[in-house]
């Protein structure tokens, strides 16, 4: 309270008590003072008198917004001209008091507290607003430059991958559906040829996304010195390199080393000079069409790396012939594990190879119209489970 006249202030003070208002007052009367008290004390409310020695009640708000901004100051006087209480509100006073009427002290301090709480509540609501909107921001820059940074890795993964025409040189019709869960897929399909022969391998890495696509790096590039570095093209020997070289890569042949890493693998060596396939498999099998019948060719239960040594995965080669019109299918578990239906239930293979039976009448075009539709119509809004890659080819 600025109030240089005692009688005042024991009125002031009275009035304070009489409306129950619980407060603890201190009474100063000059500028020195109350500059110092502004630094050592922390008041919720100014109460002053117009006119003190030495200074007005204008230069006293000054002198507290300076100090803290925000503080309540509430002129009590005796009597000031309209133009001066003007005045006084213009400079930024949140009311003023005649003291012939301090029956309104305290509803006009519970009201300007009030106000200034509301104030200070809306600016931290405010300061909180601006903080959540920075780090979104900051989460959106950064996914912006994940999601660059993975759409840049796709074009990677998509030249690293065998140019489908390659195909059409073997195959009156082929197809090959390649539906990564996220931008970047696990599951990739890749090609050899020489001299007539043709390998094709359709794999599925562990896990899907960044990791999976790592993963099928991997592969793809072990693939890749197996048979055109040692000349491995025998599809079960192939698979042998490929497991021993997938755990040495990811140091699994290390004691005490637990990571399960790897991938399964249809492998097939297609010869048309002798109109034969040679299949091994690593957790994936082949599905042969013929005559409007299928017969699935079962790979082996193990897949490549993870917890199978290089000893006890033994994979083993079938040979089929092959007839014009054969249609051979390799695909991964993606499209067989997706959820959805009416019970949000696993498609499973059983019902893929439903699929596949009802549609062997179409041509391969009309085939993967048909399995693109069918798993669009199974999911019934389902996100997509995994990596879905699977490859038709007819003889």
């Amino acid at each position: 309270m600025l109030e240089d006249n005692e009688s005042d202030a024991i009125l002031l003070e009275r009035a304070l008590r009489k409306n129950d208002l619980d407060h603890e007052l201190v009474v100063i009367e000059r500028k020195g003072e109350f500059v110092k008290i502004l630094e050592e004390y922390d008041p919720d409310v100014v109460l002053s008198d117009h006119q003190m020695p030495g200074f007005t009640a204008i230069e006293a708000l000054q002198i507290a917004r300076k100090h803290k901004p925000d503080l309540p100051f509430i002129m009590v006087t005796g009597a000031v001209s309209e133009e001066f209480a003007v005045e006084c509100m213009k400079a930024g006073m949140d009311d003023y008091i005649l003291k012939r009427s301090l029956v309104r002290l305290a509803p006009a301090i519970q009201n300007v507290l009030s106000r200034i709480n509301i104030h200070r509540e809306k600016e931290m609501v405010e300061s909180l607003h601006n903080k959540l909107r920075k780090a979104y921001d900051d989460i959106n820059e950064t996914n912006r430059n994940i999601k660059d940074s993975i759409n840049y890795a796709k074009l990677i993964q998509d030249a690293m991958l065998p140019d489908r025409k390659i195909l059409e040189k073997y195959f009156a019709e082929s197809f090959i559906i390649n539906k990564p869960k996220d931008i970047v897929s696990g599951d990739f399909y890749w090609f050899w040829e020489s001299g007539g022969k043709l390998l094709v391998a359709v794999a599925d890495c562990t896990g899907h996304g960044v990791p999976g696509a790592l993963m099928s790096m991997i592969g793809y590039g072990l693939l890749n010195e197996i048979v055109n570095v040692y000349g491995v093209t025998d599809p079960a020997k192939i698979l042998a390199r490929l497991n021993f070289g997938v755990r040495k890569a990811l140091k699994q042949n290390v004691p005490d080393n637990r990571r399960c890493d790897g991938m399964d693998m249809a492998m097939c060596l297609i010869d048309r000079g002798h109109n034969t396939i040679k299949f091994a498999g690593a957790n994936r099998h082949l599905v042969l069409a013929r005559d409007r019948e299928l017969e699935v060719v079962k790979g082996d239960r193990f897949g490549i790396g993870g917890i199978y040594s290089e000893t006890a995965a033994e994979y083993k080669s079938s040979v089929v012939k092959i007839k014009k019109g054969d249609v051979i299918y390799l695909f991964t578990d993606g499209y067989s594990d997706q959820f959805g239906g009416a019970n949000g239930s696993r498609m499973m293979t059983k019902n893929l190879l439903k699929i596949l039976q009802r549609s062997l009448s179409f041509g391969l075009t009309e085939q993967e119209h048909v399995l693109k539709h069918w798993l669009q119509s199974w999911q019934r809004g389902f996100l997509q489970t995994d990596d879905i890659l699977v490859l038709g080819a007819q003889f």
